[in-house]
């Protein structure tokens, strides 16, 4: 089980995360844009962000630069219904995956267990 934060504002996106990462028994705490994520990010401990990246009061671009400095450790995907610059642009700024939406809850469950299972060496 995993604490995962889900930053999106758009409510059905939200709720349909949140029901698949639940119904994978994950810890799910939400945000509706990336001013509030970041605050939950400092206060929570977090294993994964899954971030939108366009939202207003910060998008998911400035919170993973956000991230990157406040809680280096903490693994991110980044989720985008717009263009795909904007998905490896999120990428070149430290998100560890990036998917188009429409997202796939098998797609974003193997996202989660590839970030989260440790290297095997």
């Amino acid at each position: 089980m995993a604490n995962i934060l889900v930053a999106e504002d758009e409510l059905l996106m939200l709720a349909l995360l949140a029901e698949i990462l639940e119904g994978a028994t994950h810890h799910v705490l939400t945000a509706r844009n990336g001013v509030e994520a970041l605050s939950i990010a400092r206060s929570h401990d977090l294993d994964l962000v899954i971030t939108d990246i366009g939202m207003p009061r910060e998008d998911g671009l400035g919170l993973i630069r956000a991230l990157r400095k406040a809680r280096p450790e903490v693994k991110i995907i980044a989720i985008s219904g717009g263009d795909r610059e904007t998905l490896q642009d999120a990428k070149l700024l430290g998100a560890h995956a990036a998917l188009e939406k429409p997202v796939a809850a098998r797609a974003v469950l193997q996202c989660i267990c590839e970030l989260l299972t440790p290297a095997r060496t």
